[in-house]
């Protein structure tokens, strides 16, 4: 049988940086195109294609963590427009994976690692039957850039999922953030890729998305009772934040979880007219962050990221594991390269 290089190029860069970080440089081919043409409804849709595309077993590990996030948009005072992001779930690692398909933009984004390994004795490379579960990370991305600096990051709601029945080609969460790094290059085309499918939420949970782009726009998308609303800003560069309950009107679940998260953010971006440094915004995601037990279920919760992306450098700072003294840059021109931040 005929060697695919570019599978086995993707499980070898898949490295270690720390406790709290991996990364991965993803040059197999994961076939959107066809998984967007076929459709795909719920996440064994996914699973299924991705087992026959890359010929390798591949089991997804969806946990119930007390999924949370915190978003926003702003602006350095070089003029550079940003996304601050904040995951929050189970503690574990994440992983920054870079993806350069032939038909698509370039781009790098954050994951998860339980999701596609689970538990840390999986960790290990020497590891290699789970190690091939990284064959999937495209479809995995909770947040991420493109090169033409289309941000995009998504935050859960305690409300009932989304499932869309229309007549149109559905699409998972995941699904779609890996579509709209892809191929959008603005918030606009984001907008309008989402509004080509009907959108299935992945979990049996609502979800809404944060977009931000190069030229300073930024926008919402949440489900309303399965329908689909944005929110734009009422002003160029105008500063948008997100935690975990509707901002649209109709919405079960208002001024719930984050309230306060959203309210700090909101107030530190007003107090600065929407200006502030990179690393102030990494200071503001480190002011809200989460870090408790979860009542039901017994694990940590925590932020397993903060990640400030640079819509105009097409670059990252990131945190992981709540060591904010530890920052990390990388960018989407230099694929596995992560350095220590000065």
């Amino acid at each position: 049988m005929k060697k695919n290089i570019a599978k086995e190029k993707t499980l070898s860069s898949f490295t270690q940086i720390d406790d709290n970080i991996w990364t991965l440089v993803y040059e197999n081919d994961y076939g959107l195109d066809e998984l967007l043409e076929k459709g795909v409804g719920n996440i064994m849709d996914a699973v299924f294609f991705l087992q026959k595309k890359v010929r390798t077993a591949i089991m997804p590990n969806p946990t119930h963590g007390g999924f949370a996030c915190s978003t926003f948009n702003a602006k350095n005072p070089e003029g550079h427009h940003m996304l601050g992001r904040n995951f929050d779930y189970k503690a574990a690692p994440c992983t920054v994976c870079w993806t350069s398909p032939e038909k698509g933009y370039k781009s790098v984004s954050i994951i998860d690692t339980t999701f596609f390994i689970h538990g840390t004795e999986h960790f290990s490379l020497k590891n290699s039957k789970k190690h091939q579960r990284v064959l999937g990370a495209p479809y995995m991305a909770m947040d991420g850039i493109n090169e033409k600096g289309f941000s995009i990051a998504v935050l859960e709601i305690k409300s009932k999922a989304t499932k869309q029945q229309t007549g149109k080609k559905p699409i998972i969460t995941t699904v779609a953030i890996r579509a709209a790094l892809d191929k959008c290059a603005t918030v606009d085309e984001a907008i309008e890729l989402f509004k080509q499918y009907d959108m299935h939420d992945s979990i049996f949970i609502n979800y809404h998305y944060q977009l931000a782009d190069a030229e300073g726009n930024s926008a919402i998308i949440e489900y309303v009772n399965n329908e689909m609303h944005v929110i734009r800003q009422e002003k160029k560069d105008e500063c948008l934040a997100l935690t975990n309950y509707f901002l649209t009107e109709g919405g079960d679940n208002h001024d719930g979880r984050g309230y306060d998260r959203y309210s700090r953010i909101k107030k530190t971006l007003k107090a600065n007219d929407g200006v502030i440094t990179d690393d102030a915004a990494m200071k503001l995601l480190s002011d809200c962050t989460l870090n408790y037990k979860h009542p039901q279920l017994g694990h940590q919760v925590i932020t397993l990221w903060s990640a400030v992306y640079n819509c105009t450098e097409k670059s990252v700072l990131l945190c992981a594991g709540m060591d904010y003294d530890k920052k990390y840059r990388l960018s989407i021109d230099k694929p596995g390269e992560i350095i220590v931040a000065e």
